[in-house]
């Protein structure tokens, strides 16, 4: 939940700067009674940093950051924007550790075998393919 805020503060990061500035200059003027001089300053970062993040969070939810297409309609001539489905699960990714060759120590990449018996299977071979013939089964 945490990593989700904050990555929406990073993707919105001129609207979260905004917010957050008008936040410390209205938080200075009611709160700390208009004090201005660097150690009130410092001493608001924190907490309207905090505020400034979730009311981006907020205002930024996740069904307006989806993708929109443009759709024209038969009838008329205005444009209008519909949202695309979206058919994937948030459980349909898992986060895996990508292994490092056994015989040369590079990066390895998923492959899935195309000839032979384990064709359709998916392994581990490494990213210098011809040079290292390197591989791990899954």
């Amino acid at each position: 939940m945490i990593k989700n805020i904050l990555k929406t503060a990073f993707n919105n990061f001129q609207a979260f700067f905004v917010t957050w500035v008008i936040i410390i200059i209205v938080n200075q003027l009611f709160i700390f009674g208009a004090c201005f001089a660097p150690y009130c300053v410092v001493a608001a970062l924190p907490h309207t940093f905090v505020i400034a993040v979730l009311i981006n969070y907020f205002l930024n939810d996740e069904e307006s950051n989806e993708p929109q297409k443009l759709v024209k309609p038969e009838s008329d001539n205005q444009l209008k924007f519909t949202q695309v489905e979206n058919n994937i699960e948030e459980n349909d990714f898992e986060e895996t550790e990508i292994p490092f060759c056994p015989k040369c120590g590079s990066a390895m990449v998923l492959r899935t075998a195309k000839n032979g018996q384990y064709a359709g299977n998916k392994f581990w071979g490494c990213s210098k393919y011809p040079n290292c013939k390197g591989l791990l089964n899954i």
